[in-house]
């Protein structure tokens, strides 16, 4: 059986920045996409603002009020991603099967024969190695798959490491709320309060085909997980391995309301994936765009290109001619993302015979446009 860590960097943001400025250590303070801004979100706070009820993603306006002495300060993505950097170069002493799950996030899978019991000594090991070498605290999570080593690491914070081996599951697991479950958010939250599973027990122990019916593919999906199995789980591996897709999204700090803001965000997009792909060495024949509406309503469009392709302007050429033929703008956009499928080796550059068709007009304009109304959010890998 294997062993698997879950390390989750704890507060990311508002930790790097304590970092340079220690005084922050010991008041309320949050990072937000724009201070500036009435719809300004909280994208992290630390210890002292969570004693007030602030929470992530709330509106700058309404943690102000919860605490008027908060300290706000902007967010400064270069500075995390280099963190993050040295963050996976920590891993990578102790595993070499990696999986990065947004910034400040990553599985480790530990050798074969690593004994839970051994998986918790590395596990104090790499959190005293980040707090030495980053100053700043993880919480790690131990067990025996992807998902149970996630909710570990979420039990205990800040800075803690705990572990759920496989006898744990019904004395422990199974009575944890069922939001603790991975992919249970919100929505899928309340449909299995609305059956009564308020536990992750109540959806190991439920008939897999009423909650196929309930939630699709994903109601199996949940089944397996709340029973210790995660087989088909794909963490991402940003680089290593079996990859099949390779996607990025963003949330801004407030909806986007007409289609040259949405174009800006999608150039920004376009640059991340191809950027990607580029480096795995892969090219995309398929580009989907992935949208959810200002009343959280979800869809997705795609299409297939004639050419392999793996240029930035290509990619975006597809998806803002995907956004403009089906989005319409009644309803505003609350998150938008791309994603690169059927990627092939790359194999010479693709020289395109018209190349004005993917002349991208006024793209400075557009960025900047962004840079002004939104601040410049973080992009999350998918």
């Amino acid at each position: 059986m294997r062993t698997v860590l879950h390390c989750d960097m704890n507060n990311y943001f508002a930790s790097v920045e304590t970092v340079d400025m220690p005084g922050l250590a010991n008041v309320p303070m949050a990072v937000c996409g724009d201070p500036r801004l009435r719809h300004g979100v909280v994208l992290a706070k630390n210890e002292h603002a969570k004693r007030y009820g602030v929470v992530t993603g709330e509106p700058t306006v309404s943690a102000r009020m919860k605490c008027p002495g908060l300290v706000v300060v902007p967010p400064h993505y270069r500075k995390y991603q280099v963190y993050s950097s040295i963050a996976r170069s920590i891993f990578s002493r102790f595993s070499t099967e990696i999986y990065p799950y947004g910034m400040d996030e990553a599985w480790l899978v530990l050798p074969e024969g690593t004994t839970q019991k051994a998986g918790t000594f590395v596990a104090d090991e790499i959190r005293e190695t980040i707090k030495r070498e980053l100053r700043i605290t993880a919480s790690v999570g131990v067990s025996f798959n992807f998902v149970f080593s996630k909710l570990a690491s979420d039990m205990k914070k800040p800075d803690a490491t705990t572990n759920l081996p496989p006898e744990s599951m019904k004395d422990i697991i199974w009575k944890r709320p069922v939001s603790d479950l991975l992919f249970v958010g919100k929505s899928t939250g309340r449909i299995l309060g609305q059956l009564g599973l308020r536990t992750i027990g109540d959806v190991a122990t439920q008939d897999p085909d009423l909650l196929r019916c309930m939630l699709g593919k994903n109601g199996e999906t949940l089944w397996r997980f709340a029973n210790g199995d995660d087989s088909g789980f794909e963490p991402g591996t940003d680089g290593e391995g079996d990859v099949k897709s390779v996607g990025n999204s963003v949330t801004p700090p407030k909806d986007i309301g007409n289609s040259y803001d949405a174009s800006g965000f999608l150039y920004l997009l376009s640059g991340k994936v191809s950027e990607r792909i580029r480096r795995l060495g892969f090219k995309t024949s398929c580009v989907s765009i992935n949208i959810r509406r200002d009343d959280f309503v979800r869809y997705s469009r795609q299409c297939t290109l004639v050419h392999p392709t793996d240029d930035c302007n290509v990619i975006f050429k597809y998806a803002d001619e995907l956004l403009r033929k089906n989005h319409i703008w009644s309803k505003g956009i609350r998150s938008i993302g791309i994603r690169l499928d059927k990627l092939s080796g790359s194999h010479g550059e693709q020289i395109p015979i018209f190349p004005e068709e993917y002349h991208v007009p006024n793209v400075s304009e557009m960025v900047e446009n962004i840079r002004r109304k939104f601040g410049m959010p973080g992009f999350d890998a998918d």
